[in-house]
């Protein structure tokens, strides 16, 4: 994009994909202040295609919560979509993830979105990103 914009909660946003034919939306569920600076963007990723060994369909289409830093958003989006409220299952994943960050346990995303789905795809597969 050639400006930044201003990201913030409620927010959907159209993204690069992996593939040409993966065109994910990516929705701002929440903002947290870093402690030690920036901003923690909690998101919901739809529309995406990730293997997924352990489900029926083989593939995961819907990410509840990722936590990514600003330049994953400016590395990502494409284009505004509109305005939507949080998605309520976010909550679940936050509440886990923000346990084990106040426990140093856990951090968050700064590569482009394509880039986090090859590597949870290869989280769930044990396979190198396609």
């Amino acid at each position: 994009m050639s400006t930044t914009p201003d990201f913030a909660a409620g927010q959907l946003w159209r993204c690069t994909g992996r593939t040409p034919t993966e065109t994910p939306t990516l929705l701002i569920n929440r903002v947290d202040q870093h402690p030690l600076g920036g901003e923690i963007f909690h998101i919901t990723v739809r529309n995406v295609k990730i293997r997924h060994p352990g489900l029926p369909s083989g593939m995961l289409t819907e990410l509840p919560h990722l936590p990514v830093t600003r330049a994953t958003l400016e590395a990502s989006v494409i284009a505004y979509e509109g305005e939507q409220p949080p998605y309520p299952a976010y909550l679940k994943g936050y509440a886990e993830w923000k346990q084990a960050f106040d426990a140093g346990k856990a951090g968050s995303f700064g590569v482009s979105l394509a880039e986090v789905l090859g590597i949870v795809e290869q989280g769930l597969t044990g396979q190198a990103p396609r």
